[in-house]
């Protein structure tokens, strides 16, 4: 949640941790983190709960917290959660920030590490363009000795000519 919007946008609220962080020094690099303002915490109070019941739906342990209507979950099990629940495809946690003075640019990271699979933990395949897609997956694995495998899954058109992104197995 924002603290501040546009131009005046000091700080982000961490609803998992409950604490409002801060982005300071000229380009966000110092991180203060303070308890959330009084004219916000009972608007995050009612987030955190949308958020737990929303985690409810799709996690026994969560519904226990929601149907108490408990929204002091202990940080290591919300992170549990949300982990399991990303990494199963059921939950898609959200950040907030601004890339101008790299404002939420941190716990985006932060959120990568903690939520996000390691490529060893998800299985990915590819299709044998010489075998056609009604054949056997080929699998990607993580291995100096396989052939290059790269998925291009973006192509975007900027002033400066066409980008493509790519991930590289």
């Amino acid at each position: 949640m924002n603290i501040g919007v546009e131009n005046g946008l000091n700080g982000v609220v961490d609803l998992v941790l409950m604490k409002a962080l801060y982005f300071d020094g000229d380009s966000g690099e110092n991180i203060r983190v303070e308890e959330i303002p009084d004219n916000l915490k009972d608007f995050c109070i009612e987030k955190k709960l949308e958020l737990i019941g929303t985690l409810a739906e799709i996690d026994e342990e969560m519904e226990e917290f929601y149907m108490e209507e408990d929204y002091n979950v202990p940080v290591d099990v919300m992170k549990a959660c949300i982990r399991k629940h990303t990494i199963a495809l059921n939950f898609c946690p959200v950040f907030l920030g601004s890339a101008f003075k790299n404002k939420g640019v941190q716990p985006l990271l932060d959120g990568v590490v903690d939520y996000l699979p390691n490529p060893k933990e998800v299985s990915n395949f590819a299709y044998d363009p010489k075998k056609g897609e009604d054949d056997d997956k080929v699998p990607m694995e993580i291995n100096n000795k396989k052939p290059f495998v790269g998925l291009a899954f973006k192509l975007e058109e900027t002033q400066y000519g066409q980008l493509t992104w790519i991930r590289i197995y």
